[in-house]
C-alpha cells in the first residue's frame, strides 16, 4: 500500500461521525506499556447500508489485515528524506505503529485498531494529531489539515506512583474556533472511551465518574466525543496508585 494511499484513508476515517474511539493503554511500573486506539465504526457502516440500495450482484467485502507503518516507511524512504525536518519527524514517530483492519460489509462491521509499544509513556504524546498531521502532508496541506481540529496538546507522565494524563489548551484563531464547534455538532452521538491498566492498584481518580475493575487495577471513562470538543481539558486527569 503507497504511503499517500494509507494516509489518505487515516485522514477520513479521523473526520467520521457516529463512532466508538477507545484509548487503551496498558502501563508498567517501569513506564513501559501497550497502547491503543481504536475506532469502532460499525453503527455508522450499518447506517450506510441502510440508505444503499440493495444490489444481489455485488459481493461483500470482508478484510482483516494488519498493516506496518514501518514497512510503508521504508517503501516510501527516498520521498520522506526530502521532507524538512518538522514533517520528516512526524511521519517518523509513526514507524512503530501497526494497524488492525476488520471490515465485514455483510455484517455491518468495521474496526480499526492502531497500536504501539512503548518505553516511556511521553513517547504517546499527541498521537493522535501526529495521525491526523500525517495525512495532511500527504495532501501538501501543512497548515490546514481536515482531521478533526483540536485547540490543546496531550501529554501523559507516570512518576513514582502517580500517573498523569495531562491536556494544555493552545491558541487557536477565530476560524479555528468555528471549525471546532462545527465538529462539536458532527460528532454528537460519538462516543470516547479510555481503559488504563496498572500493575498496581489504584488509589484514586480525580476524575469524578471513572469506573474501576474489581482488583482495582483498571479503571474506565466514558463520555460523549461532543462533549470533549465543546470542553478539551474534560479528559486532564490524575491517578494514584497505592
Amino acid at each position: 500500500m503507497k504511503l499517500k494511499t494509507l494516509l489518505l484513508f487515516i485522514g477520513l476515517i479521523t473526520s467520521l461521525t457516529s463512532c466508538m474511539f477507545t484509548e487503551e493503554i496498558y502501563i508498567n511500573n517501569n513506564g513501559s506499556g501497550k497502547y491503543a486506539f481504536k475506532i469502532d465504526m460499525s453503527e455508522m457502516m450499518r447506517s450506510m447500508g441502510e440508505m444503499s440500495p440493495n444490489d444481489s450482484l455485488k459481493e461483500s467485502k470482508v478484510l482483516d489485515t494488519i498493516i506496518f507503518f514501518k514497512d510503508i516507511l521504508e517503501e516510501n524512504k527516498d520521498s520522506i528524506a526530502a521532507l524538512d525536518k518538522e514533517d520528516k519527524e512526524i511521519i517518523e514517530d509513526l514507524k512503530d505503529l501497526k494497524l488492525h483492519m476488520q471490515v465485514d460489509e455483510e455484517k455491518g462491521k468495521m474496526l480499526l485498531d492502531f497500536k504501539m509499544d512503548f518505553n516511556n509513556i511521553s513517547e504517546l504524546k499527541n498521537m493522535e494529531q501526529k495521525i491526523a498531521k500525517a495525512q495532511a502532508l500527504s495532501e501538501k496541506k501543512k497548515k490546514k489539515d481536515k482531521s478533526m481540529p483540536s485547540n490543546s496538546d496531550v501529554s501523559y507522565s507516570f512518576k513514582g506512583k502517580t500517573f498523569s494524563r495531562k491536556v494544555t489548551l493552545k491558541d487557536v484563531t477565530e476560524e479555528q474556533l468555528n471549525e471546532i464547534k462545527e465538529a462539536s455538532a458532527f460528532l454528537e452521538g460519538g462516543l470516547y472511551k479510555i481503559i488504563y491498566h496498572f500493575e498496581s492498584e489504584i488509589k484514586s481518580v480525580s476524575f469524578k465518574g471513572a469506573k474501576l475493575s474489581n482488583d482495582k487495577k483498571t479503571m474506565t471513562i466514558e463520555v460523549p466525543m461532543d462533549s470533549i470538543i465543546k470542553n478539551q481539558k474534560l479528559l486532564d486527569f490524575e491517578v494514584k496508585l497505592k
